[in-house]
């Protein structure tokens, strides 16, 4: 039998971890401030703070895949952020690791689709996580030194920054990188989905390990969880997902299964094998080890068992650890937080989970007084009101509430510990007996109850300063009509179950281990206490007076809590299900035993209390979620929307404020939605656009079902120009593939010079080169690529791979020459990966270039209309309103009030120039709606998203000229439209579903000049690109299309200089100027009268199908 033996592992000496945790006792700022790792995948996106990342993914509208299965976020990510500001992120990367990202979900929703269930659909938050997993691993596996370099350099530039008593300790450069990086963790909030990212962890890595021929080196994939009740809640959630997976079992097959995932406790893991516990050492230490919960092993501190035997488990693999509350669970303990704050990939924590609108609004029932004994029991009937005004109004619009998913409303009590007794005037008191003994005098005495609720909702509950705690806090009550005396007998009937009163009665429910009932008179039981010791309890009970007594009974009241039968309205527990607990229900909160060392758990109750499933399982308040303009919020909505949370004692409201604090949310603050209106004007002249038809012979064209339906199969093949003159374009617009940066990831730090210094090589891949591929192997994941675009009309004969990669005239591959020389067997893996990447880039080419082909007959003009998706618009209860939607928090009056005046001064036309705390409001009457908004900073969240530097610049500069050239617009009239991002503006599928920022119309007389304009960075775009070439891609539209009348132009408006692109590039200026490439900061003066007024060149179609 395997006995323990000491291992090296990351816990430090007790000594020392109390000196860190005498050290951390010092630090000043909160734990999300120092997340280095976090801070430096942000960094290769060009932002510093999670909010400017998130902001271009927040529309809901994003969620999903489009019409090739690329994710829209993917496509926001690539529109928004410039690629000058992520160098080490091109586009091409981040698409790479999107289908990545495509491929694990598809695979998590095989059995889903099969058996009929909702497929995944990530939110935003998720899909970044996702992507983060997708570059850090790409990193790990490549370049692991490289990758602590670079952490390390993010650590020495944070600490600038940071207090001597707040820095972080950097990873030693001596040691192995791959043991000092395999483990990251997830800060992500309760109900973000962490339990689907852990599935998709396991994939992503799977894939990794397969990638660089590592697969048979993983011992095993082994999860770990606090309970046992967690553990079957896995095993099931596993099986949704179509993982293999089981219990832990030492005597069974456990130690030797195989590609399962094995769900162990980690109680059960010791030192030494045990009856029911087994050695870690029975494991080898390279495993795949997720820790769901991770605080738990957190908060025991570096030198724990539980921290220690996570480490042994996976002293040679990687661990993945998900926690909502790391904040908590590091607090006081420098090593720790080092360690967390080194390894902590993605936080979407509680602060940010809460401002995007996702779970419940929070409010705190504040107690500023518990020692009078009188006061504490109207408190308690205020709070015994509030949930019952959730109640009532559950009951009243049932119907009217089901499109939002809301549940039955649960009164929880919750707190560290349900038996624990302390002293008060030398008797033992207990929080959960006070509660009890409340209900019990609350239905017993009719009389002074409907006192208490006349003045509670007459006059509220007064502080000592006259504050009252429960101003506007019963809204619905006071708006049905019941006298005190009817709302009393109304709770006696739906919230005790009990419509004649009685006694009430405390049960120990003997076939139910650790629940004990609570029911007034025979009735049926409206409250059930879940504790670890029944018995002790219930003689509590009976010690203050309270009627006890014991019963049998079959099934149990907690573990039916959610279906629909259940007629349990209050619930008391303790952390015994703070983990695995999961419920919709919880409405109301009471806090009890809340001390210091209970935050972790606290916050995880709490949220589990905010969790809400929302309109179509948005997981969004409905003032925040995107609702169908025929959908109205009911009316007080917003009150089961609401976690309303009290205590028992004022220090347990203190403590509990304390710990939201810590998380970084405010402890009683509200968002304010603010809606700015716009002012329209299109004109009189109805504008044209293009779009494709709505519909090609009765099929819809929104999301690309057209061509799969109606369209050719088309056959891929290279490129035969002699046969089939068209697909000449596909070798004038090659695909090109750069090793350079791949290869340049791979070096070790403190290498420099070599052959790729200089123009890049050029070469292709050879027949030789070709015979030592694995041809089938490149056949099905061509299978697998199509079938995850969603592109089943396109034929992939297998015969044709080696032919295809033979041909060279469709791509240039950009290596150094020693990358592709015969000394290394190792290399063929290298040739692999090329020729993988080529062919899925050239599918994509082919099969888009067919879908051109066959669309590009069916573009229409379409005048625009008043309810063109490009005004911004918000679906209220009232229908759609034009305008902005802006959130701000509550505290913010200063911001509140400037955007009243700006909101007044719309209405009454003022339009002056506005600006405050980085938000500007843009005025330029040659806009179709105004005004336009742009922030510099994060004081508010603005929908749709404000303009960009660049854009802003733009506007200016033409907003200048038109005022400073009225002559040149006496016989024209100029509009100008901001095109929204993919989804709502017009795009472009033939240039790489290309949305240009903005649209300008010239009108003189009947005919329009329509020039789309794009004013970005291109330093990282290549002079291949189908966004550079889109100058002549529109006159092959506007040849087509055939309307005299209507010209169209396209440019780029680059904030690049000149000569960075001709050395780029390799051409003058004066041949970009061709390109229609202008350049805004060195030809300000002249930019726009040149985009204005292009120089005519001759046109020739290159496309075939365009000649006549």
């Amino acid at each position: 039998m395997p006995r323990g033996r000491p291992r090296k592992n990351d816990a430090a000496s007790p000594k020392a971890s109390a000196r860190g945790r005498a050290a951390a006792a010092r630090a000043s700022l909160p734990f999300n401030r120092k997340l280095a790792l976090n801070q430096w995948l942000l960094g290769l996106f060009g932002v510093e703070r999670f909010d400017q990342l998130a902001a271009h993914l927040k529309d809901e509208s994003l969620e999903g895949l489009d019409a090739d299965n690329i994710h829209r976020f993917h496509h926001a990510l690539c529109l928004h952020l410039p690629p000058e500001n992520r160098p080490e992120l091109s586009d091409e990367q981040l698409l790479e690791y999107d289908q990545a990202i495509v491929s694990v979900t598809q695979r998590l929703n095989d059995r889903r689709i099969t058996r009929g269930e909702e497929p995944i659909v990530w939110k935003y938050f998720q899909y970044l996580a996702l992507l983060f997993t997708e570059i850090y691993l790409d990193r790990y596996f490549r370049d692991p030194a490289g990758l602590r370099q670079a952490l390390n350099a993010r650590i020495a530039a944070l600490n600038e920054t940071l207090p001597e008593a707040d820095r972080i300790a950097a990873l030693e450069e001596s040691e192995d990188p791959r043991l000092q990086l395999n483990k990251i963790a997830f800060w992500m909030a309760t109900g973000s989905g962490k339990t689907l990212l852990m599935h998709a962890n396991i994939l992503q890595y799977q894939r990794f390990l397969e990638t660089h021929g590592l697969s048979r080196e993983l011992n095993r994939i082994i999860l770990l969880t606090p309970n046992e009740g967690l553990s079957q809640q896995h095993l099931r959630e596993f099986q949704k997902s179509g993982i293999e997976a089981e219990i832990f079992n030492k005597d069974g097959r456990g130690l030797f299964a195989g590609r399962a995932v094995e769900i162990l406790e980690v109680t059960k893991l010791k030192e030494e094998m045990g009856e029911k516990t087994v050695a870690v050492d029975a494991f080898e230490g390279n495993n795949l080890v997720l820790v769901d919960e991770g605080h738990r092993g957190a908060s025991a501190g570096g030198e724990g068992a539980w921290m220690k035997f996570r480490n042994a488990l996976c002293e040679k693999g990687f661990s993945f650890e998900y926690s909502a509350t790391f904040g908590q669970a590091v607090a006081g303990n420098r090593q720790l937080t080092d360690l967390y704050a080194r390894s902590t990939l993605f936080d979407y924590s509680y602060r940010w989970f809460y401002g995007d609108g996702f779970g419940k609004d929070y409010h705190i029932l504040n107690l500023e007084d518990d020692r009078n004994e009188e006061w504490m029991r109207t408190y308690l009937t205020a709070c015994l009101l509030s949930f019952f005004q959730q109640q009532r109004l559950y009951r009243e619009q049932e119907a009217s509430l089901r499109p939002f998913n809301i549940e039955k409303p649960l009164w929880v009590f919750v707190g560290g510990s349900v038996n624990a007794v302390r002293k008060e005037d030398k008797k033992d008191v207990s929080d959960v007996v006070a509660i009890l003994k409340f209900l019990a005098t609350y239905v017993a005495n009719r009389k002074d109850s409907t006192e208490r609720i006349r003045r509670v909702l007459n006059e509220g509950l007064l502080t000592a300063t006259g504050k009252n705690l429960f101003a506007g806090r019963f809204a619905y009550l006071n708006t049905c009509g019941l006298s005190p005396e009817q709302i009393f007998d109304e709770t006696l009937a739906t919230l005790f179950n009990a419509p004649a009163g009685g006694l009430l009665h405390v049960e120990n429910l003997k076939g139910a281990a650790g629940e004990i009932g609570v029911r007034v008179g025979d009735n049926a039981f409206f409250g059930v206490i879940n504790v670890g010791d029944d018995t002790k309890l219930v003689k509590l009970c009976e010690a203050s007076g309270l009627h006890v007594a014991e019963r049998e009974f079959s099934g149990s009241l907690f573990h039916e809590l959610d279906k629909p039968h259940s007629a349990i309205n209050v619930l008391i527990g303790s952390k015994k299900f703070t983990e695995g607990w999961s419920s919709w229900r919880v409405s109301t909160m009471g806090l009890m035993n809340v001390g210091r060392s209970e935050g972790a758990q606290i916050i995880q109750l709490f949220g589990r209390g905010v969790r809400l499933k929302g309109y179509g399982m948005s997981l969004k308040r409905s003032v925040r979620a995107t609702l169908p303009a025929a959908l109205k919020r009911p009316r007080y909505i917003d009150l089961l929307e609401t976690l309303h949370i009290f205590g028992v004692r004022a220090d347990y409201m203190e403590q509990f404020r304390k710990f939201l604090e810590d998380e970084g949310l405010p402890a009683n603050e509200e968002r304010i939605e603010f809606i700015l209106p716009v002012i329209r004007n299109l004109g009189t002249t109805p504008l044209k656009t293009i779009r494709l038809k709505k519909e090609i012979n009765g099929i819809k064209t929104e999301f690309g079902d057209a061509f799969r339906k109606l369209g050719p199969v088309p056959t891929l093949q290279p490129p035969r120009p002699d046969l089939e003159p068209a697909t000449a374009y596909l070798q004038k617009n090659q695909v090109v593939l750069n090793w350079y940066p791949k290869i340049q990831a791979m070096k070790s730090d403190g290498v420099s010079g070599s052959e790729d210094e200089g123009a890049p090589n050029e070469a292709h891949l050879t027949k030789q080169h070709i015979a030592f591929l694995d041809l089938d192997q490149l056949y099905f994941d061509l299978e697998r690529f199509k079938a995850e675009r969603g592109w089943h009309n396109l034929n992939l004969p297998q015969a044709g791979i080696a032919a295809l990669l033979v041909d060279t005239s469709w791509y240039r591959l950009l290596i150094p020459a020693s990358e592709l020389a015969f000394d290394s067997f190792a290399k063929t893996r290298v040739w692999q990966e090329i020729a993988q990447a080529l062919l899925r880039k050239y599918v994509e080419r082919y099969y888009t270039f067919r879908k051109k082909e066959w669309e590009l007959p069916h573009l229409e003009y379409r005048d625009l209309t008043e309810d063109d998706p490009n005004f911004p618009s918000i679906l209220s209860e009232d229908g759609a309103e034009y305008g902005y939607r802006i959130l701000i928090e509550e505290s913010q009056q200063e911001i509140v009030a400037k955007l009243k005046e700006l909101k007044e001064a719309i209405e009454q036309g003022n339009l002056k120039d506005w600006e405050f705390r980085g938000l500007k409001a843009i005025w330029f009457g040659r806009h179709l709606y105004q005004p336009l908004l742009f922030l510099d900073g994060s004081a508010v969240e603005i929908s749709p998203a404000p303009l960009n530097k660049g854009e802003r610049r733009f506007i200016e500069d033409l907003k200048a000229f038109h005022d400073a050239n009225p002559g040149y617009f006496a016989e024209r009239e100029l509009y100008l439209l901001r095109n929204l991002s993919k989804g709502r503006g017009v795009g472009f599928f033939e240039a790489g579903n290309f949305h240009p920022d903005f649209i300008i119309w010239q009108l003189e007389g009947k005919r329009q000049r329509v020039t789309f304009v794009d004013p970005k960075g291109i330093r990282n775009v290549g002079l291949q690109d189908p966004k550079i070439s889109f100058y002549e891609t529109v006159k092959d539209i506007e040849k087509r299309l055939g309307q005299p009348d209507v010209v169209l132009e396209s440019f780029i408006v680059s904030n690049t200089p000149s000569h960075e692109m001709s050395k780029l590039w390799g051409i003058t200026k004066g041949e970009m100027q061709k390109k229609h490439i202008l350049f805004q900061e060195e030809d300000r003066e002249t930019y726009i009268r040149e985009l204005l007024e292009p120089v005519v060149q001759p046109f020739f179609c290159k496309f075939p199908w365009c000649w006549s």
